[in-house]
């Protein structure tokens, strides 16, 4: 018969063998699990455009800051020359929302017809897609698109109805980052919308 002393040495033994393992599975339970924080701080840069309205003067020259309205003159081509500048720090895509708008002076039953002011639009370096003229490169920083346009006609079938009638064209310039947002301008993502 194994005595008291043996027994409390065999549990004591147990125990220990018992502590070594829970140990050892502590150990490796640390070793295959770790944990770590890391800060990390990410500065986004900003997308800044600037729609610039110039004109030439009638009596020529270089151009100046467009005043508008412009009065609407059957028959007559007006300056008016659209262009965009990237004011930011990185490249963007540009897109430009076109608007026209005919003020009357008298009271007349019918809607103007927005189709007699045309816009000379630059075709080669603008492509217009779902109401929108796109810029057909990224604009780097610093740089000015080519014009959109350089002049408003008239039709000469303009009659009495517009009689010292004005004409707005309002202008709707939007940029987005050009890095990293598509391959192509018709493929970027996070356009902001007329409001």
């Amino acid at each position: 018969m194994i005595g008291a002393d043996a027994m409390k040495k065999k549990i004591a033994a147990a125990a220990a063998m018992v502590l070594c393992l829970s140990l050892l599975a502590y150990g490796t339970i640390a070793y295959f699990t770790a944990e770590d924080t890391a800060v990390n701080v990410i500065t986004a840069g900003n997308i800044k455009i600037q729609l610039q309205e110039t004109m030439i003067p009638e009596d020529g020259g270089e151009p100046v800051a467009f005043h508008g309205p412009l009065e609407s003159l059957p028959g007559r081509e007006l300056s008016k020359i659209v262009q965009v500048k990237n004011t930011g720090e990185h490249p963007a895509y540009v897109r430009i929302a076109l608007q026209k708008e005919i003020l009357r002076v008298q009271e007349h039953p019918e809607e103007p017809d927005l189709s007699l002011v045309s816009l000379n639009i630059n075709t080669t370096d603008w492509t217009e897609t779902d109401g929108y003229y796109y810029y057909n490169k990224p604009l780097a920083s610093g740089e000015i698109t080519e014009p959109l346009f350089t002049t408003v006609s008239f039709a000469a079938e303009m009659d009495n109805a517009y009689q010292n009638s004005k004409t707005v064209i309002h202008i709707y310039a939007f940029g987005v980052q050009a890095e990293n947002n598509g391959p192509h301008i018709s493929e970027t993502a996070g356009w902001p919308e007329i409001q």
